[in-house]
C-alpha cells in the first residue's frame, strides 16, 4: 500500500497548482500558542521542565494519528486507512506547489521585476530578508536556496520517513521541523539543542540519499564528486548537503546559448555562439540565473522519477507489502 499512497500522493501534488490554504501549518501554531497559555496554571517544577513542552506538542499529535489508525484498520477493507495515510502526506507536502510557483517566480525574474520576485520568495519563506538578498544575485542564490530546502523537508524527507516508520513517522519528524524553525522557546536552550541535534539525525541519511539522487539524475561526476567531499561531514546541516551537490549536477559544463541580433531583427543566419558566462556581466548573470532556476527545477523534477521507479522495483520484489 505504501507505493500506491505516494505515488498517489506525489501525483496529486504536482498537478494540485493552486496553493493549498486548508493544509497548512496554522494549526501547530495554534496548538503552541494554546499550550503557552495554559503553561502558568501548571505547577512551577513540570511548567519548568525542558523536556515536556517539546513532548506535549510533538508526542499529542503523533498518538492521536496513531489512535485513528487502529480505530480504522480494516474498515472498508482498508480504504479508510489508505485515504488517512494519503491525507497525511498531502498535509505534510508543502501548500505551495514548488513547480507553480518556480514558474511565477521566473517569470518575474525573467521581465526584470527583481522587487516582485523579491515579495513573491518572501511570502513563501520567511527566512528570506533584505540583509541577506541585496541585489539580484543574492536573491537568485536564495530562490534556488529556497527550492532545494522545500523539496527536500518537505516531499522527500517526508516520503522517505514514510516509508520506514509510515504515516506516525513523517508526522514526527515533520513537526521537529517545524518546532525548530517556528518555536524558540522561552524556557532556554535546552530543548533547542535536543531538537536542533534530533532534526540533524534524522535529516542525514535523507539528505544524503537526495544527493545521491541528484548525482543520478544531473551530471553524476560533478554531483558524486561533490558528495564525497561532504558525506562525512556530521557538522554540515542537510540543506546545505542537498544543495551543493544539486547545483553540481547542475553547473558542470554549462554554457549559455547567445543568439546575435542583426538591426534588432531575427533571421535564419544569425550567428549562434556558446560562451561561458563572466562574472559582472550583467546580461550574462541575468541569463544564467535564469537558466540555472530552470535547470534546478528539472532535476528536482527528474528526482521524483527516480524515486517512483526505486519503490516500484522495491515493491515488485517484496519490499513494504
Amino acid at each position: 500500500m505504501s507505493f500506491l499512497v505516494i505515488l498517489l500522493a506525489l501525483i496529486i501534488n504536482h498537478y494540485w497548482t493552486r496553493d493549498r490554504d486548508v493544509l497548512n501549518d496554522v494549526w501547530f501554531i495554534r496548538a503552541q500558542r494554546w499550550l503557552d497559555a495554559r503553561a502558568p496554571s501548571l505547577p512551577s517544577s513540570v511548567a519548568q521542565s525542558w523536556w515536556l513542552y517539546p513532548l506535549l506538542i510533538l508526542a499529542l499529535p503523533c498518538l492521536l494519528l496513531a489512535l485513528c489508525l487502529l480505530l480504522f484498520d480494516g474498515l472498508v477493507f482498508g480504504l479508510v486507512n489508505m485515504l488517512i495515510h494519503l491525507f497525511v502526506l498531502l498535509a505534510l507536502f508543502d501548500r505551495v506547489n514548488i513547480n507553480s510557483f518556480a514558474q511565477r517566480y521566473i517569470s518575474q525574474w525573467g521581465k526584470g521585476d527583481y522587487e516582485g520576485a523579491f515579495i513573491l520568495l518572501r511570502e513563501h519563506w520567511h527566512q528570506l530578508s533584505l540583509d541577506n538578498c541585496d541585489d539580484s544575485r543574492c536573491l537568485h542564490e536564495e530562490f534556488c536556496r529556497f527550492l532545494v530546502s522545500s523539496f527536500f523537508e518537505r516531499i522527500f524527507a517526508i516520503v522517505f520517513w514514510y516509508l520506514l516508520l509510515g504515516p506516525v513517522g513523517a508526522l514526527f519528524y515533520h513537526l521537529c521541523v517545524l518546532y525548530v524553525s517556528r518555536v524558540w522557546r522561552r524556557s532556554g536552550e535546552d530543548d533547542e539543542t535536543v531538537l536542533l541535534r534530533l532534526v540533524h539525525l534524522l535529516e542525514w541519511v535523507p539528505a544524503r540519499l537526495l544527493a545521491l539522487t541528484f548525482s543520478l539524475a544531473g551530471d553524476f561526476v560533478a554531483a558524486f564528486k561533490r558528495l564525497r567531499e561532504v558525506v562525512l561531514d556530521m557538522d554540515r546541516s542537510a540543506v546545505s548537503v542537498v544543495y551543493a551537490c544539486g547545483i553540481a549536477a547542475i553547473e558542470a559544463g554549462r554554457r549559455i546559448l547567445i543568439v546575435k541580433e542583426d538591426g534588432g531583427r531575427l533571421d535564419d543566419e544569425q550567428e549562434k555562439v556558446l560562451i561561458e558566462p563572466q562574472r559582472g556581466d550583467d546580461r550574462l548573470d541575468h541569463m544564467r540565473a535564469e537558466q540555472q532556476a530552470l535547470d534546478l527545477l528539472g532535476l528536482l523534477n527528474r528526482s521524483q522519477i527516480i524515486w517512483v521507479s526505486a519503490l516500484a522495483i522495491l515493491t515488485l520484489v517484496g519490499f513494504g507489502t
